[in-house]
């Protein structure tokens, strides 16, 4: 099981490095009235891909 979580997923065009996903979550640290993201933002998803997941759904 754990062999199929971490091999490469094809959907469509998109090719996955591997299927682990992770899940749009509230974040509420945003400082604009209008909810840009902001620096917190951007080291908390990239962090999440330097990391190795498949899939990050903002």
């Amino acid at each position: 099981m754990t062999e199929q979580l971490f091999s490469p997923y094809q959907f469509k065009s998109l090719q996955l490095n591997n299927r682990v996903v992770m899940a749009p979550m509230c974040q509420y640290s945003v400082t604009a009235k209008d909810g840009i993201p902001n620096d917190w933002h951007q080291v908390h998803y990239v962090s999440r891909a330097v990391g190795g997941t498949g899939l990050i759904v903002i």
